[in-house]
């Protein structure tokens, strides 16, 4: 085997979004490069020092913003599907950091919103996060910061309608416990 030669982001320092030319350039690798190094001391805060996962704090953070809502409307503004946003509810209302409120006029419907514990929780943690947030952005002026904010915002809903009108009709069902459709050899 020879020397593996630099790839397009090392040697160029930054990707080539507008013309990839390997996975190195592609948005999604990069997105996620960068998510799996911030994210990941963002968990190792949640967790050593709270006791809780970066899933749970996110869920304690929206609903700090957002206040009472229900389980629907917490699992419709991020991409955790309803399944697994209960899962999360059910262990955040043990730990006593959410509160379940059934609706008196539907008694099979609920909110849920954050308790004074939970409270506590965001106003210590919130701005350890925000410090993490600063260091990321250090150096970037107030320009490029708008328009990455609105670049991003367009990425977002680009991605959305991306997935509306490419979600593949026999992809693996995920509520049946699939998690990947099968490789089968010489199948490409």
């Amino acid at each position: 085997m020879g020397q593996a030669k630099p790839t397009t982001a090392t040697a160029r320092n930054a990707p080539n979004l507008q013309q990839p030319g390997s996975i190195f350039d592609l948005i999604n690798f990069n997105v996620s490069e960068f998510m799996g190094v911030s994210g990941s001391l963002v968990t190792r805060i949640c967790e050593a020092r709270f006791g809780i996962t970066r899933e749970e704090w996110q869920f304690v953070a929206m609903l700090a913003s957002m206040g009472r809502t229900s389980p629907s409307e917490l699992a419709a503004t991020t991409t955790v599907d309803r399944s697994q946003t209960s899962r999360t509810l059910r262990e955040l209302i043990k730990k006593g950091l959410v509160y379940r409120h059934t609706r008196p006029s539907d008694r099979r419907r609920a909110d849920v919103g954050i308790t004074q514990s939970g409270e506590k929780l965001f106003q210590d943690l919130f701005p350890l996060v925000l410090q993490l947030h600063h260091s990321i952005l250090e150096g970037i002026s107030e320009d490029d910061l708008k328009c990455f904010a609105q670049s991003l915002y367009r990425m977002q809903n680009n991605a959305r309608m991306a997935f509306d009108e490419n979600a593949p009709a026999n992809a693996a069902s995920r509520r049946d416990g699939g998690s990947r459709t099968r490789w089968r050899k010489g199948r490409v």
